[in-house]
């Protein structure tokens, strides 16, 4: 089984930077990982020699991390230091390397503060597509609650398989949370029952919540299952208080999604005023071991998919590419088989977006010295 492997850690020398540190020793310790760190020099506009004298000295200091790292037996793969817009280094450094994880610090937001967790931390949430570890100003030794609040969204559902990885790495309890938002509607023209049209609601909303718990093998985790009514931002806040929670996950986009680059607008609110470290995951998962342990079953999927493409059954290989893609997202050879079956289809639409899709993943993934081998 593959592990977490490359974990970056982003420094800015504030003593938060200590914190990241010590959680990506956590991990990588956990995960058999390797660590990189970063550090990004804002002012581009130095001279040459006096950028050398500033990467210098910044390198050094750096360097005594590195050292850090190395003494608890963790291995350094490379110390990084970059000039520019701290978050656009941070992204293309993750883009251009293979890593699983970015580790940053979330600063102590001051009042009337536009960035609650710090400009380069949020940026990293909205634009970064790996997933991201913020770390909060509170020393953790080891990582014994964790939860994930779902929506039933895709976006939910990633967070949720990354949660179950991360619960059954540390032997962690993973408390997995539904929030019901009653609806009150006030009409002069027609008399409402908000009270039997919210216990209709909810009961719908408990039965979409134990077919998505369906979809995850929960049995080799200890785990609580919780469905709260109210606000759902600040019920999950209050959840987080009340069980003393170690470590939060959510997807970054959700049933609230305005478009790719924003945060859900419950995400944003939660991460914002949580007082826990949090992970937020987007387009990947935070290790392989997911994917792999569910190997035998995409492969499965993709024969079948293939037999039914092979014998001019177009309309039930799509079907077959489609549930493979909801499951995997990333993968290639899925996503050919969507373009090869829409083009017998004559689907060409279709065949540009899934192009476009899949030159997307591999260029992000690999590079774009990759796109001739995929024939893209």
């Amino acid at each position: 089984m593959k592990l977490l492997k490359n974990i970056l850690a982003t420094v800015d020398f504030s003593p938060l930077s200590n914190k990241v540190i010590e959680n990506a020793i956590l991990f990588a310790q956990e995960f058999n990982s390797q660590v990189s760190l970063i550090h990004v020099i804002e002012d581009d506009d130095l001279s040459p020699n006096m950028k050398t004298v500033v990467k210098e000295n910044y390198a050094k200091k750096l360097q005594e991390y590195a050292n850090k790292v190395k003494s608890e037996g963790v291995t350094v793969n490379k110390t990084i230091i970059e000039f520019g817009a701290p978050f656009e280094r941070i992204i293309q450094e993750a883009q251009n390397e293979d890593y699983n994880v970015i580790i940053a610090g979330a600063r102590e937001a001051s009042k009337g503060d536009s960035y609650k967790l710090g400009t380069t931390t949020e940026k990293l949430i909205r634009k970064n597509q790996i997933p991201l570890l913020v770390i909060k100003n509170r020393g953790i030794d080891h990582i014994k609650k964790i939860v994930c609040p779902v929506d039933f969204s895709d976006a939910a559902q990633r967070a949720l398989k990354n949660a179950i990885t991360l619960a059954e790495h540390f032997n962690a309890e993973l408390y997995i949370l539904n929030v019901f938002k009653p609806i009150d509607i006030f009409s002069k023209r027609f008399e409402v029952d908000n009270a039997a049209e919210n216990k209709r609601l909810k009961a719908t909303q408990e039965k979409d919540f134990a077919s998505f718990l369906d979809k995850f093998q929960l049995k080799s985790i200890k785990h609580k299952i919780e469905m709260r009514e109210g606000n759902p931002h600040q019920e999950i806040l209050q959840f987080i208080e009340e069980n003393k929670i170690d470590l939060l996950l959510m997807g970054t986009t959700g049933k609230s999604n305005l478009s790719r680059i924003l945060m859900g607008s419950i995400t944003e609110k939660v991460t914002r005023e949580v007082p826990c470290n949090f992970i937020t995951t987007k387009a990947r998962d935070i290790t392989d071991s997911y994917f792999e342990s569910n190997l035998k079953s995409i492969e499965s999927i993709l024969n079948a998919a293939r037999v039914l493409y092979k014998n001019k059954n177009y309309e039930k290989a799509l079907e077959k590419y489609t549930m493979a893609l909801k499951e995997y997202p990333d993968n290639i050879p899925v996503i050919i088989g969507l373009m090869e079956t829409h083009k017998a289809l004559g689907n060409d639409n279709k065949v540009t977006h899934f192009r476009s899709y899949a030159k997307e993943i591999v260029k992000r993934i690999w590079g774009d010295e990759y796109l001739e081998k995929f024939n893209l």
